[in-house]
């Protein structure tokens, strides 16, 4: 009897030039995605100043429009710093702070409003300027009058750091 080797090709795995194609693109895939992770960092980041930004500004005003109306109208009308970590919760001082928060205070000396005929002494707007500053750089404020816009004691415009202003009006309770 005769023996018959049949020989199967093709069937052994697959072959050199079939491992570098798909080595190939795998690197370019891998590559493409660290090369995006830094911008998608960066954006998470962002996001997350902005929306850190936006709960100490909403914290301050609720705080404002709680808080008694003489104290709040008392003097200094511009209040002092506070200051927040990265996940907005507040510390003692600018030690360790990443942003700054600034409220001030305005009152009217007119005797009242033309449409309500609502008393302008018992309303005041609430100012709250929220700054990003992790590298504790000073901060310029204006001076001028009271009755300047923006108003004095309050961030300079042209200041270089980024800031976010929150306005609001609180009404004493009669």
């Amino acid at each position: 009897m005769k023996r018959f080797f049949i020989r199967k090709t093709g069937s052994g795995g697959f072959s050199l030039i079939e491992v570098l194609i798909a080595v190939g693109i795998g690197v370019v895939a891998v590559t493409t995605l660290f090369a995006l992770l830094p911008a998608g960092l960066s954006s998470f980041r962002e996001s997350m100043n902005i929306s850190v930004t936006s709960q100490i500004g909403q914290r301050l005003l609720k705080e404002a429009s709680q808080s008694d109306f003489a104290v709040l109208t008392a003097e200094p009308l511009t209040k002092p710093w506070r200051y927040y970590d990265d996940g907005g919760v507040e510390l003692p001082s600018a030690e360790g702070a990443v942003f700054y928060a600034l409220v001030h205070v305005q009152t009217s000396a007119a005797a009242s409003d033309d449409k309500s005929g609502i008393p302008l002494r018992h309303m005041a707007t609430v100012m709250v300027q929220v700054v990003l500053n992790s590298g504790n750089r000073p901060i310029t404020l204006l001076d001028g009058s009271a009755g300047s816009s923006p108003p004095a004691g309050t961030i300079d415009p042209k200041f270089e750091l980024p800031f976010t202003t929150f306005v609001s009006h609180v009404a004493r309770m009669l």
